[in-house]
């Protein structure tokens, strides 16, 4: 009774550390700087259409100067005059119609304000589906790493007792020296194994910081995809991967910085309304002898204002053209988004399909080969088999078992690609992206 528990407090703090994948891409979705640096990127994009909508809006301006002045004017008779200066103005100007500018620079913010957000999405996308190939690598790795293990204690076995034999003179020395180099050969592949895994434990650290290992880890299983067949598949990617959102959204920055860039062909337009104060101007002092019209300076005035700007050494026609070509980049962006998430929408679903066919024959091969390495090892013991045929099939057995690993993690991967290249892995998981 005390064994048990004490067994039981051993295994608690395992059970407490066990991460599962979607705890795992929750986590890194959340503390990752890559997503921190986006969702910044985000905050600052919309602060800056305030900024756009600001030529909605009247500019005010306040000044006052004050300072000496040395004057010889037609109202000091040319006699040099030395006064204290003082100019006070009120300024406010409110754009009528400035070409369409402000009105496209904020459809431009809010297009960029949208793109940032669908940024924001498709780090997350691409994270989480990172997230899920590294913990799904830790754990393939781990597995061939046992497989590998185990091949080299099965060789170590077999060369022990063909050792006992050809010392004992019942054995052919060319054995020894053939299960020698396999198991030189199967050591190598076990220190092959081991480096696979922990550069696999590195790359996931690298998304995850921690001191990971297998043992916090929980295998996941497949679940459901969003279609069935592949048709669906690449059109439910075409809507709702973010990657193609992003290219949708930049196209709409594009069209509309193109569109802005007809403002300055257009004059320009103001209500401009000022009031004025100044003081000792016009080199008459106020403290005069003699009175002067001119020594105050006061007054108002409301005005439209039309500027229209008819050279401007090309360069409007300049930026205008180079719109054209930003939109032009933008289109062939968005295409090639395209066919890149086709293409790789296409590969998962291949590739999913696939393993799902291999594993059937391999579970039938491990079967198949495990039942022939326990008859096998019946018959060497009636003298019917060599050591060298229980290598053969021991190699056939344990090739199976790494063919199924491998096959059983592609297909775990394929089905988390299929859900980031649908845009489906975070609703999947439960996960939302703020």
């Amino acid at each position: 009774m005390k064994r048990s528990i004490l067994l039981s407090m051993a295994l608690v703090p395992a059970l407490v550390s066990a991460m599962s994948l979607t705890e795992a891409v929750q986590k890194s979705v959340q503390t990752h700087p890559q997503i921190e640096m986006k969702k910044e990127d985000r905050n600052a994009q919309k602060e800056l259409l305030t900024r756009a909508k600001a030529g909605y809006l009247p500019s005010v301006d306040l000044s006052y100067s004050v300072g000496p002045e040395v004057t010889k004017t037609i109202n000091n008779e040319r006699e040099s005059e030395n006064l204290t200066r003082q100019d006070a103005s009120a300024v406010l100007v409110q754009n009528i119609f400035s070409g369409f500018d402000t009105t496209y620079a904020v459809k431009q913010q809010n297009a960029l304000i949208l793109s940032a957000s669908d940024t924001v999405k498709e780090s997350a996308n691409e994270l989480a589906l990172a997230t899920a190939t590294y913990y799904i690598e830790v754990l393939r790795t781990h597995e061939l790493l046992q497989i590998a293990k185990d091949n080299v204690a099965v060789h170590k076995k077999y060369l022990s007792q063909i050792d006992e034999k050809v010392k004992a003179g019942v054995g052919r020395s060319s054995d020894y020296k053939q299960t020698l180099a396999r198991y030189e050969n199967a050591l190598s592949i076990q220190y092959l194994a081991e480096q696979n895994y922990d550069n696999a434990i590195s790359s996931f650290e690298r998304i995850l910081p921690g001191n990971i290992s297998v043992a916090d880890l929980q295998k996941p299983s497949v679940g459901n995809i969003p279609a069935n067949d592949l048709a669906s598949l690449v059109e439910i990617a075409m809507k709702n991967n973010p990657k193609i959102q992003v290219s949708q959204a930049d196209i709409e920055v594009a069209t509309a910085a193109l569109k802005r860039s007809n403002a300055p062909f257009y004059p320009k337009a103001d209500i401009k309304v000022e009031g004025y104060w100044n003081k000792n101007v016009h080199g008459v002092a106020t403290d005069a002898p003699t009175p002067s019209n001119y020594e105050e300076d006061s007054g108002y005035n409301a005005l439209l204002v039309l500027n229209y700007n008819i050279f401007n050494g090309f360069a409007d026609k300049a930026n205008k053209e180079a719109n054209q070509h930003r939109l032009l980049n933008k289109n062939s962006t968005l295409a090639d988004a395209r066919r890149y998430i086709q293409a790789y929408t296409e590969i998962a679903w291949q590739t999913f399909e696939s393993t799902k066919q291999q594993l059937v024959h391999l579970d039938n091969t491990i079967k198949s080969s495990g039942e022939t390495v326990s008859d096998y090892e019946k018959e060497h013991e009636l003298g019917r088999r060599s050591i060298i045929d229980l290598l053969n099939i021991e190699l056939e057995y344990n090739s199976a078992k790494n063919r199924k690993a491998t096959a059983e993690y592609d297909r775990l991967i394929s089905y988390y690609q299929i859900l980031a290249y649908t845009g489906k892995i975070l609703e999947e998981m439960n996960i939302t992206v703020e």
